[in-house]
């Protein structure tokens, strides 16, 4: 279960890398409901591993972009906020990377079991009594 959830994570952060460069912020959450569709066998599942890949998606954005600049910008976004450091706002911003992608991959999992029946088990043995 946890390989599945790990992989999820890595298909989020992938994806979501690379639809980061032409489509809206918000694209991470339908990424991330089409993964949980597909990989997760449960919501706790989905759950977490849309968190860790969001999480790191937005993170790892963020602390790209910070050090492009020295931590600037984050420094005085930090000040607009009443004193938050910048490593602050990059937890911040990973934080609510990770809520989005967990909540959409929450979405698809319960989705799927809203809309797919799982197939009757047949028992070989009932079957051939009648």
């Amino acid at each position: 279960m946890m390989k599945n959830t790990l992989l999820a994570a890595l298909v989020i952060f992938v994806l979501g890398n690379l639809c980061h460069f032409g489509l809206p912020w918000w694209c991470l959450v339908p990424i991330a409901a089409v993964v949980g569709w597909f990989s997760s066998r449960n919501g706790w599942s989905a759950f977490f591993g849309g968190f860790l890949g969001g999480f790191l998606l937005w993170f790892v954005n963020a602390w790209l972009a910070d050090n492009s600049n020295d931590g600037m910008l984050s420094a005085k976004v930090g000040q607009l906020f009443k004193g938050v450091q910048g490593t602050q706002l990059l937890l911040i911003a990973g934080l609510l990377g990770g809520l989005l992608s967990a909540f959409g991959a929450l979405s698809g999992r319960w989705a799927k079991e809203m809309l797919v029946r799982p197939a009757k088990k047949r028992n070989y043995l009932q079957e051939r009594r009648r």
